[in-house]
């Protein structure tokens, strides 16, 4: 994997997580400009053979309150396949740069896929990482908001959303340390839990489809910005309380741990190794701080206004 953060960028294409995406399939959650490489995008065409069962990486359940949605990772010879019960087979070229994707009847489920393991795969490949968290863009710095499902994360950057604040992604961040920690937009999708979803769309998104599981929005035209990256000013992890709202300093080190705990990465020695390094880059380089909040949307805007006074 080699590190490779030119400023060749053209402002009208579409782009994620620091890519250019050329596609002629319908990808819905795009931004326009900031990409650097092209990621090809295409259908896989006819029947996928299924990969050999000795090449099987990870193996995993996804969260899903209607159903067990099982992924599965496959990986041999620089070449991956990632497939999901709900979505079905990807193909990962992450040194071509090529991901190609399943026929599939729910065009929003499939991108969202997309946009988590295969994504991950090929940024990782230009030596970027990624963590299971949110970021918001406040004064021009991101915010990540790092936490496993169902600790509130989407509902606290919608909270940013509602005020002002640029949502840069919901679920997965694409980070990177040259020369300084930054963070690539990811998609422009966001995904509520129906029991957080009044039935109507936060100002500035639109619902794109409604599921037993999750409503899909999308962020409107004049909220998106481009996918320039963004520097890194602070991570915040998501802590319950039954009490007031507190924003606590945390030790670079004491934050590697929760850090490892949200990091994809492969299990050889020196992925190990360099996803270590990125990790402890990272927290060294930023202010590190515990939130710890009430889960209800009363204090909402309260918790937004604390962290900007505090992290930024």
């Amino acid at each position: 994997m080699v590190a490779s953060h030119g400023h060749t960028e053209c402002s009208e294409e579409p782009s994620c997580f620091g890519f250019r995406v050329n596609s002629s399939c319908a990808l819905r959650f795009l931004r326009k400009g900031g990409g650097q490489e092209t990621l090809e995008v295409t259908e896989l065409a006819g029947p996928f053979e299924a990969p050999r069962q000795e090449t099987l990486l990870f193996e995993w359940t996804l969260p899903d309150p209607t159903a067990d949605v099982t992924a599965r990772l496959y990986g041999s010879d620089g070449i991956f396949q990632f497939w999901t019960s709900d979505a079905g087979w990807y193909r990962i070229d992450p040194a071509a740069r090529k991901i190609g994707l399943p026929e599939h009847e729910d065009e929003i489920r499939r991108e969202q896929r997309l946009w988590s393991i295969p994504a991950a795969i090929c940024y990782m490949e230009r030596g970027d990482f990624a963590l299971h968290a949110a970021a918001v863009e406040v004064n021009g710095c991101a915010i990540i908001l790092a936490a496993p499902g169902r600790f509130g994360k989407t509902t606290l950057a919608v909270g940013f959303h509602r005020q002002g604040y640029r949502l840069l992604t919901e679920d997965t961040a694409c980070c990177s340390l040259a020369p300084e920690p930054f963070l690539f937009p990811g998609p422009t999708s966001i995904r509520l839990r129906p029991d957080i979803f009044d039935g109507q769309a936060p100002p500035g998104t639109t619902v794109v489809s409604i599921r037993n599981d999750r409503i899909h929005l999308g962020l409107n035209s004049d909220r998106i910005g481009d996918g320039q990256r963004v520097p890194i000013r602070a991570i915040v992890f998501l802590r319950e309380s039954s009490g007031d709202t507190l924003l606590e300093r945390v030790n670079p080190g004491k934050a590697i741990p929760d850090l490892w705990s949200l990091n994809f990465r492969f299990q050889n020695d020196a992925q190990l190794r360099r996803s270590f390094k990125q990790l402890t880059g990272l927290a060294s380089a930023t202010s590190v701080w515990n939130l710890h909040r009430p889960l209800h949307l009363a204090s909402l805007d309260e918790v937004v206004l604390r962290v900007v006074d505090t992290c930024v």
